[in-house]
C-alpha cells in the first residue's frame, strides 16, 4: 500500500514539473511573438503609419518638370557631376553636403523643398512627444546632414535618394548604431570570409579567425569585428559615410539575373520617379515562390502603390531584408520625412541645368 502512495506522490511530483516545464515554454514563446510583433509592428520608428496622398504633391511637379526630363534622366542623357550639392528653395543659397570627400569638378545644386522645420511642425501636429518627438528630430537632422551624398548617387545610378535615406534611417538608427558610429557602417554590409577563415569556421576554430581572414570590397578600409549572426562576425568599415552609401549602392546596382535573390538593380528602372501609381504585381509573382508573398502581401491587399513604395517592396521580394515588414517600414519613413520630394527635387535641378546650357542667361535661382 505505501509503495502505491509512493507512486501516486512521484506521479502526481512529475505531472507538477511537467506542467510548470511546459508554462515557462509556453511564456518563453509567448515573449517571442510579442517581441516581435513589437519590433514589427513599427512601434519602435517615429514615423505616421500608413499610404496617403502626400506624395501627390510630387506628382504635379513632376508633370510640370516633363516626361522628357525624366526619359532623359532614366537613357543616362544627362552628364553625370561629380559633385551635388543642396540649396534651400526658399533662400537659394547652396549648402555643401557635409562629406569632405567631393572631388573638384562639375557641381549641380538641387534646390530643395524638403525642409526640416516643416516636417517636425508636422508630426508634432500628430501627436509626437517625448522620446518619440526626440527621435524624429534625430531623423531629421540626419536627413539634412547627409541628402546631397544621397542625391549625389541617384543623379549617378538611379537609386531613388528617398530609399537610400530612408534604409540608412532604419538601418543605422538615424546614424547612431554602434556599428554606424564605429566604422561608418550605415547599411550593415558585411566583410565576407576568406576561403582560409571558411576552412576554421568549418572545422570551429573560430579564435583562429582575425580580421586578415575576411574580405573587405572598395571603398571600404578594413573591418569591424561585432556579433550578429555569430560572434565572429565582420561588417566593413569607411573612412566616410559617403563611401558607405557609395559602397551600398553597388550592391543595388550589380549586374544580376532579374528574378532571382539578391537582384536589386532592376528596381529603378522598373518604378520609375514621375509615376502616379505603379502596380507591383507583375514582380511580385516573379518573385513569389522566392519571397513567399503574394501582390496583395504587401501594402494590405494594395497593389498599386507610390513608386517608392513599390520600390521597397522590391528590396522585400528579392530578398534585401528578413522583418516581415521591412518594405513597409521603408515606405513610412518616406512618407513621413517626405524623402519623396528629394527625388522629384533632382529631377527639376537636372532640368533646369539643360535650360542654363542652352541659355546661359536663364535665371537658374528659383
Amino acid at each position: 500500500m505505501n509503495w502505491i502512495q509512493a507512486l501516486l506522490a512521484n506521479i502526481r511530483e512529475m505531472a507538477t514539473g511537467f506542467f510548470v516545464g511546459l508554462f515557462l515554454l509556453a511564456g518563453l514563446f509567448a515573449t517571442l511573438f510579442l517581441y516581435q510583433r513589437h519590433w514589427d509592428d513599427l512601434s519602435q520608428l517615429p514615423v505616421i503609419k500608413g499610404l496617403t496622398e502626400v506624395y501627390q504633391e510630387g506628382v504635379l511637379t513632376l508633370k510640370e518638370i516633363g516626361t522628357e526630363t525624366i526619359d532623359e534622366f532614366y537613357n543616362d542623357r544627362f552628364g553625370v557631376a561629380e559633385q551635388v550639392s543642396v540649396a534651400s528653395l526658399e533662400s537659394g543659397i547652396a549648402k555643401q553636403s557635409r562629406r569632405g570627400d567631393f572631388e573638384s569638378g562639375d557641381q549641380l545644386v538641387v534646390y530643395t523643398s524638403w525642409d526640416a522645420d516643416r516636417i517636425l511642425g508636422k508630426l508634432k501636429g500628430k501627436g509626437f512627444s517625448g522620446k518619440k518627438l526626440k527621435n524624429a528630430k534625430r531623423f531629421i537632422d540626419y536627413i539634412e546632414q547627409h541628402q546631397g551624398v544621397a542625391l549625389r548617387d541617384m543623379q549617378q545610378h538611379k537609386v531613388l535618394a528617398s530609399i537610400k535615406l530612408a534604409q540608412a534611417l532604419l538601418e543605422s538608427n538615424a546614424g547612431a548604431s554602434s556599428l554606424a558610429t564605429a566604422s561608418n557602417n550605415q547599411f550593415g554590409i558585411k566583410a565576407l570570409p576568406s576561403a582560409a577563415a571558411r576552412r576554421k569556421i568549418k572545422r570551429k576554430d573560430f579564435d583562429q579567425l582575425d580580421d586578415a581572414d575576411f574580405i573587405f570590397k572598395y571603398p571600404a578600409v578594413g573591418v569591424h569585428n561585432m556579433h550578429d549572426d555569430h560572434h565572429y562576425d565582420r561588417f566593413e568599415k569607411y573612412q566616410t559615410v559617403g563611401d558607405s552609401y557609395a559602397r551600398h549602392t553597388q550592391l543595388l546596382t550589380r549586374s544580376c539575373n532579374t528574378g532571382s535573390k539578391g537582384c536589386y538593380s532592376w528596381i529603378w528602372s522598373t518604378y520609375r520617379v514621375g509615376e502616379d501609381l505603379v502596380d507591383l504585381s507583375r514582380m511580385a509573382k516573379l518573385y513569389q515562390k522566392k519571397s513567399g508573398y503574394k501582390p496583395r502581401d504587401f501594402f494590405n491587399g494594395q497593389t498599386k502603390v507610390p513608386y517608392y513604395a513599390a520600390a521597397a517592396a522590391g528590396l522585400k521580394m528579392a530578398g534585401y531584408a528578413t522583418s516581415r515588414r521591412y518594405h513597409q517600414k521603408i515606405a513610412f519613413l518616406i512618407e513621413t520625412y517626405e524623402l519623396w520630394r528629394l527625388d522629384v527635387d533632382l529631377l527639376a535641378a537636372l532640368k533646369q541645368a539643360t535650360i542654363s546650357s542652352t541659355n546661359p542667361s536663364a535665371n537658374t535661382s528659383k
